[in-house]
């Protein structure tokens, strides 16, 4: 019996000194715990997951890390995602090594990119009937509006050597080297496009043009836009630009110019939310060296998780909650 407890006492002592790996059972019972790792809800956490799961996963190291279960692989991108959080950070976490995390990390990336964005998001912008049976109240002067675009930009490290890389990256309106975005949200808030980044340089008409953004847009259609985009030439037949008139010469708006001021800016204060949304996701502060080849699919990923996230504006959230009950 002695021997029997000094065995079970010896058994305690190497489990209170054994490390356990982070999980998603940890925290899938907390929203704040869950929002604070992952930006998401349980939930929507699970429809991510039980999607991902139905595709087999080529990892792109090219071997399988099969200690660590594909929820809680889930959750190591997306804790990179939101926090950022160092590769040695996470191996600590997650017992595992740095290779391990990488191959992990980059593989979701992919996957998240193909299954959410290419699937659900790349050119498969709503139609104006679907826009209209969503459009919320603040939207009342724009009622053929399919499309609300700005342009945002994250900060980079300076490319290199290569003064040229440098002249391209430079943002005069950020004063440092930036990369750049036009993202577009429906008027109900939701992200339906995300062009690829560009350099921080480069012209909010450049990227419009380049990007062929424009060619999902029907006649009938309107798009809302700050000032930036004057891309009145590059509009397809019947499609309309409504954007803030210009003070030019004249002294002062008149009346009509400022009431129209006011209603662009209440409809278009959405897109400037989700911008700030997409931004808070810490790894577009500083995109890792490691994950620079990629960035525009974070940066288009993270823009996806944002439609997972809960609605943006008031009115849809209500309409949503009474759908769920």
């Amino acid at each position: 019996m002695e021997q029997h407890i000094k065995s079970l006492e010896q058994e305690i002592e190497e489990l209170k000194t054994k490390k356990h790996p982070f999980t998603i059972d940890q925290i899938i019972d907390c929203e704040k715990k869950m929002l604070m790792y992952t930006t998401l809800k349980a939930d929507m956490f699970n429809i991510i997951d039980a999607t991902l799961q139905r595709f087999p996963l080529n990892y792109v190291d090219g071997w399988t890390p099969g200690a660590i279960s594909r929820r809680d692989q889930l959750l190591m991108t997306l804790m990179k995602l939101k926090l950022n959080s160092p590769i040695l950070d996470l191996a600590e976490r997650f017992c595992t090594s740095k290779a391990t995390i990488h191959n992990i990390v980059t593989t979701h990336i992919f996957a998240l990119h193909e299954v959410f964005f290419e699937g659900m998001i790349d050119n498969k912008m709503p139609s104006l009937l679907k826009c209209k049976s969503s459009m919320p109240a603040s939207f009342g002067d724009f009622s053929c509006c399919r499309l609300v675009i700005d342009a945002t930009e994250v900060t980079q490290d300076v490319p290199g050597q290569d003064m040229n890389a440098q002249s391209h990256t430079y943002s005069s309106y950020k004063n440092r080297h930036t990369v750049k975005s036009v993202t577009g949200v429906a008027p109900n808030g939701a992200v339906v496009y995300v062009s690829k980044l560009y350099p921080g340089s480069t012209s909010d008409v450049a990227i419009v043009d380049h990007s062929n953004m424009l060619a999902q847009l029907s006649p009938g259609d309107m798009i809302l836009a700050d000032k930036g985009f004057t891309i009145h030439s590059l509009l397809p037949s019947g499609v309309h630009l409504n954007i803030p008139p210009f003070l030019k010469d004249k002294g002062q708006y008149t009346p009509a110019e400022v009431q129209m001021c006011r209603k662009i800016a209440r409809s278009r204060i959405h897109i400037e939310r989700v911008n700030e949304r997409i931004k808070n996701f810490e790894i577009l502060s500083h995109i890792p060296q490691q994950f620079r080849h990629i960035s525009t699919k974070i940066f288009q990923v993270c823009s996806m998780l944002v439609n997972f996230q809960d609605p943006m504006i008031a009115e849809i959230a209500e309409n949503f909650a009474q759908n769920q009950q």
